[in-house]
């Protein structure tokens, strides 16, 4: 396998983010390029940032999938934008004069000041976001600014890298913080924003992993070849749990809250972070792509709540051939400092039985 330079694939953050391959990408997408074969696609099921298919957009044919709302936003703005490389010059034309009226206070402050964000914070927020939803037509142009917002909150959130919880008023961080402002945050991101808008073509898809996985739709834009990448949360964490208020900003709805951290009452819960069901839901997404005749490539953490070993077992009992290669990293614990203990295993399973 002839590995690619990794300064040849195109890289795009937007936030802080649990498992976030974005650092990994010289290990994982080799693995991904040298799985497909024919016609085949690049399916990435559950597609967080999109840091896999950004990366690869230029070079393969992408089906993102993610259940996340914000998600789908950040897959629409980076993998179906072929109009708008920058909004540099029409971002103050799009969306006016951003600026907090008194009296303005909505929903969104009423429910979250003095939590995640300061309350002239939150006001900001909602300020953005009803210029937003305001925008006449293009969703793409919308979900860009959509993903600008959600890069400037990642900026100024009194919480330790996520939002599953929030710092006491009376932590040492907190003033500073508070003290940013969102506007301006997100106007230097309008500013400054780049976005690769050649592509192979993608689809960006919002579903439950395992029924998108198994729907007659995939199999029409998936043909034999194809490579799943799988990239499933590792940890008895819930990933909604860390990402709700990006989720309701970008909804722009006004959910019923619940617990201290005031989280998403509906938010979704996954199969891979349960003790009793992880084996279960690799061994659904294995038996598929072998049965569809698509190649499988997993990224798995050695703390995950499966044994690597396990895994690989599951992989070779339905494909021919089964690499796996692995990498020490730097792991952020999230407000709590870094580990330099874990490794990330890639698991290549080729040749379906």
């Amino acid at each position: 396998m002839k590995l690619p330079n990794f300064h040849e694939y195109e890289t795009f953050y937007i936030t802080r983010y649990m498992g976030s391959k974005y650092r990994l990408l010289e290990l994982i997408l080799p693995r991904i390029e040298d799985s497909i074969s024919g016609d085949g696609v690049v399916v990435d099921l559950m597609a967080g940032t999109h840091s896999i298919g950004y990366a690869l957009k230029a070079r393969h044919r992408i089906v993102a999938n993610d259940i996340q709302a914000y998600s789908q936003v950040f897959g629409s703005a980076l993998l179906l934008n072929d109009a708008y490389p920058s909004v540099a010059d029409r971002f103050e034309s799009d969306l006016g004069a951003l600026e907090v009226l008194p009296g303005s206070e909505g929903w969104f402050s009423r429910e979250y000041s003095d939590t995640y964000f300061s309350g002239p914070q939150c006001r900001e927020i909602e300020e953005i976001r009803s210029r937003i939803a305001m925008l006449p037509g293009d969703s793409i142009l919308a979900n860009i600014y959509l993903t600008a917002l959600c890069y400037a909150m990642g900026l100024c959130q009194s919480s330790p890298g996520h939002y599953a919880q929030f710092m006491p008023s009376d932590h040492s961080r907190v003033e500073a913080l508070r003290r940013k402002s969102i506007i301006d945050h997100f106007r230097d991101k309008c500013s400054n924003l780049q976005i690769r808008t050649g592509s192979q073509g993608c689809d960006v898809f919002r579903h439950n992993a395992f029924e998108f996985l198994e729907s007659p739709d995939l199999c029409a834009l998936a043909p034999p070849g194809s490579v799943v990448y799988l990239d499933p949360p590792y940890t008895s964490a819930q990933y909604s749990r860390y990402y709700h208020l990006m989720e309701t900003v970008v909804l722009g709805d006004s959910p019923k809250t619940q617990f201290k951290a005031k989280y998403r009452s509906d938010r979704h819960q996954s199969p891979f972070c349960a003790t009793t069901k992880v084996a279960t839901a690799f061994r659904r997404v294995i038996e598929t792509a072998s049965a569809r005749h698509w190649n499988l490539v997993i990224s798995y953490s050695s703390h995950g709540l499966l044994k690597i070993e396990e895994l690989r077992q599951l992989l070779q009992s339905h494909f021919k051939e089964v690499v796996v290669t692995s990498q020490r990293y730097s792991h952020s614990m999230q407000g709590r400092g870094q580990v330099d203990d874990r490794f990330e295993f890639v698991l290549q399973a080729l040749s379906p039985t």
